[in-house]
Order: structure tokens, then sequence, then C-alpha cells
């Protein structure tokens, strides 16, 4: 009863601050309308962005869609880097596009063979499967998918199951599960017009028993580096696999631990950690999961503010022979690298302030040659006191917001060690987006606000560019002002010409650069 109570609630708050926003239509730009750039009061723009980053490339999964169009994080290694650039401030533009009354946004963004989007679109109850043209940001074709339970304790900021999370494989594929618990293979058919489905894996018997109305929930699937099997896991705790000529399915359970972020895949395994430890995992003989190993983190004496769970927010970054992982530890957190090999830990260090740090955003980041071997950098997200709850309420989300980021590099120290040092940290007010790394320009892309003086509800938006290298902000992008740009969570994407592509709380926004 006080979930449905509580939906009410969001959508009429929702009503409201459409209201609020459209009063203010005349002090912001028509979203189709060349965007003026303003940047941000706390930090002053350096004239002119580093160009190229030097770094080692991602290894491709032989069956993945080719990196930065495959999944939410772009790559297997889950590294949220591109080899292309991102929009430059030249003469940029932002294109807005709502897909439904109320709170809506697009989640997870890739693009096919046709370097067309495909996206879930996520309504408060149901997520969609759409196409949509870049260009436009209109759909072009939609695939409804099972609703949510609205009952459930975790609905509806807490769940991230039920395609939130997705792949594309190399046939233009894409791999999901839903909120019915099933593995769903999807294919856009251009003959027929139309979404249409390949495969479905019931694995409602697999998840973890649970007094209604909680329930388990499977919160991913991707094909092994051999495509043998699709690996899934759930929120509480089941691992899995489904061999992809029999459908047979294998589990193991980790008992009491939760898996609630996406995982990675490389040739040596696949990569999950849960709120107690980071594993590595592969497939005996019979397809079983097999703990290769198991390295327990500091999982902290708390869910801090902006976290879904007590332990780490990050997908694992593969890179190299490391994988880094932030945990949740008190009065700091740190970044931890570890050994691919044996999950041996190499380095940890503590990143932002006594209290108030934490991240619930894979850590972008590279690996590349160093006169002493392979050097490492990850770029940390400091989300400590942004409350999704809060996203409807006065002064939103962000209201207690601490921000900032970091860079921190893992180097070899020629004796068969490794130190680690936070190379710069600044203020910007990431407004919980997972931010992206342009390989190319050497640019950190992340979204920005600022809260409008005297407005309880409104701030105003922005796509902000950080020079990796300094950590300076190069420029910002206005992209407007209110509900209909805000963000609290949902990953950018980079698409194949420059464009940034960011899901709001009520649509899709697309900020490009202008003719020159």
């Amino acid at each position: 009863m006080k979930s449905a109570i509580w939906i009410m609630i969001i959508l009429l708050l929702a009503s409201t601050l459409l209201v609020a926003c459209s009063d203010n239509e005349g002090e912001t730009p028509s979203p189709t309308s060349a965007i003026t750039p303003a940047p941000t009061a706390s930090i002053e723009p350096t004239e002119e962005p580093q160009i190229g980053i030097p770094h080692l490339p991602v290894p491709q999964h032989p069956f993945l869609a080719p990196n930065g169009k495959s999944s939410m994080h772009n790559d297997a290694y889950m590294t949220d880097t591109y080899e292309i650039s991102g929009p430059l401030n030249i003469n940029p533009e932002t294109i807005y596009q709502s897909y439904a009354e109320g709170p809506n946004t697009c989640a997870t963004i890739s693009f096919d063979s046709q370097n067309r989007i495909l996206a879930t679109a996520a309504a408060m109850l149901g997520y969609t499967i759409v196409m949509i043209d870049p260009d436009t940001l209109d759909i072009m074709a939609s695939y409804p998918l099972p609703p949510r339970d609205h009952r459930d304790p975790l609905f509806p900021y807490g769940d991230t199951s039920g395609a939130t999370y997705f792949v594309l494989d190399s046939q233009d594929h894409l791999l999901f599960t839903d909120a019915e618990n099933a593995i769903q293979i999807v294919k856009y058919s251009d003959e027929k017009g139309e979404f249409e489905q390949l495969q479905r894996y019931d694995l409602s018997e697999y998840v973890v028993p649970m007094e209604s109305p909680a329930s388990d929930h499977v919160q991913m699937t991707i094909p092994d580096w051999g495509n043998e099997y699709l690996w899934f896991s759930t929120r509480y705790g089941i691992v899995g696999t489904v061999d992809r000529d029999t459908s047979e399915v294998k589990t193991i359970e980790l008992k009491g631990e939760e898996l609630e972020n996406s995982f990675a895949v490389g040739e040596d395994g696949v990569y999950m950690i849960s709120d107690y430890a980071m594993y590595r995992f592969s497939a005996d003989e019979s397809g079983v999961p097999v703990i290769d190993w198991r390295t327990e983190y500091d999982r902290g004496t708390r869910i801090k503010p902006s976290n879904f769970n007590q332990g780490s927010g990050t997908t694992p970054q593969l890179f190299g022979e490391m994988v880094a992982i932030g945990d949740n530890a008190e009065p700091q957190m740190h970044v931890l690298f570890l050994k691919r090999s044996d999950g041996s830990e190499v380095c940890r260090i503590a990143v932002f302030d006594e209290g108030t740090s934490t991240t619930e955003n894979a850590l972008p980041g590279l690996v590349r040659e160093g006169p002493n071997g392979l050097e490492y950098s990850v770029i940390v997200d400091n989300n400590y006191g942004i409350l999704r709850d809060n996203i409807m309420l006065p002064d939103g989300s962000w209201k207690n917001h601490e921000g900032g980021l970091c860079r921190i590099d893992l180097i070899p120290d020629g004796n068969g060690g490794y130190t680690c040092e936070q190379v710069w940290r600044n203020s910007v007010e990431s407004s919980n987006v997972l931010p992206k790394l342009s390989l190319v320009d050497g640019l950190l892309y992340v979204y920005t606000y600022e809260k409008v003086p005297d407005n309880e509800y409104d701030y105003d938006w922005f796509l902000t560019a950080v020079d990796f290298e300094t950590g300076d902000v190069s420029f910002n992008i206005y992209t407007g002002r209110g509900m209909k740009y805000a963000n609290f969570g949902q990953p950018m994407s980079l698409g194949p010409d420059g464009e940034a592509y960011l899901g709001t709380m009520l649509g899709l926004i697309c900020v490009r650069d202008g003719i020159q």
C-alpha cells in the first residue's frame, strides 16, 4: 500500500514540477535551438583541451558489438572509454525528446551496425526496448517488456533489474533480463519493421526464494569470451550460466551477499563484485560456475547516501593485468587495484574527504606502456550525499551532494611493486551520471548542475568536459533548466558522430556540435 501511495506522490510531484518548468520556459532556450555555453561558477575553463591520451587498446569481445557500442559501460572490460571524440563545444546544440507522460528516461544506450540507437526506455512501472533515430530522437520501433512489481520493497529507485542493463552482440541482438526473471534475446527486423524475440530462457526457478512482496531479481547477462555460456547474476547472490547449445542452467549461490552492479567479462573469466567481495569466476566442464578467487574488501558500516546497498558501487574495471574497484570503507572510501591472475591486492588509496566519500559509478580508466611496465589510471566520481528518493522534492537529489572528481594512477616502481597516487582532484559537481572518457580528445565528459537562485526546484544543467591530464574544466555546454534536463544516474553515451546522449528524468537529450 505504501508503494502505491509513493507512486501517486511521485506522479503528482512530477506533474507539479512540469507546470513549474513550463512557467520558466521564457527563461530557457528552446531544446531544439542552438545553446550558448555557460561555464560553471566554481571552476574557470582552460583555454584548450589536451588532444589524445597514450593508451593500449581495449580487447574486443569476439561476440559483442564493437567497443563503444555494446553496453552501458561500452565494452566487455567495462572501461567507459571511447576511441572517438565527443562534442567539442563548436556551436553546440541540445535536442530533447520525451517518450511518456510523467517520469521517463533512457537507461542503457547502444548503437547497432547502422548506428541507430537501441535503448531501454524506462517509465515508472515498466521498461520498453526502443530503436531511436539518432538525429531526431524519434522512436522508430518499440518492444514492451513485462511490468515491474510496484509492491517490491526495492521499487522504484532501488531496483536495477528489468533490462536496466543489456548488451548488444555482434549480430545486433539485444541480450537482457526482464522483470519476469527471464533472459530475452531480441533483434530488430528491417524486413518486418519491428522487434522480434529470438530466444527466451526462464530463470524464475533459479532465483533466491523470498517472502512476497520481496523478490530476487535477475540483474543482467553477458556471454563469455567464447560464447559458450550466457552468464547471469541475481540481486541476492545467485551466479549462473546458461549453455547456449542445450539451454541447461547451472548456478551457485553467494549466500547472504548482494550482486547489485553490472559485471565484466575477460578472456580469463567473469568478474563480479558483491557487497562483501570481488570475484573471478569460470565454468567447469559441465558449466557450473567456479570461484577462481575471492577477495574481500572493506564494506564499511552503513549504506552511504547515494549507494544502493552497503558495499561497493563500482562495476569491475578490467585493464592490462589489473581489475580496479572502489570499496565502502570509513572514514574514506578507497580505490583498490587487484591482480586479475589471483585477486591479490596490489595497491589501495583513500580518496576524497573523511566522512563524505563514496561512488555509485564505475571507474573510467585506461592502461598504457610506461618506462617500468604497464601504468594504470582511473577516474573516481564522488557521489556522496546524492539522494535518489528526493528527486521530486524541493532542492532535488543534490542539496547535500559533496561532489568532486579525482584521478588515481597505479605506477610500477621498477622493483616488482607498485605505488598508487592521486594525480589531481577537482570540485566538479557531477550529478551522478556515469562519466565517459574520450581517448581521442583527452576529455572526460560529465553532467553537472547549478542551483537556480531563489527557486526551490530548478537547476541549470551542463555537459562538462574535464581535461584528463590536469583535471581542469575545458568547457561547459548549457543543456537546459528544470526536470526535463535533470539526471541522477542514467549513463552518458558518446555517439559515432561525436554526439553525447543522455537520459534525463523526463526523456532523452542529445548534445552535439553545430555547423562551423
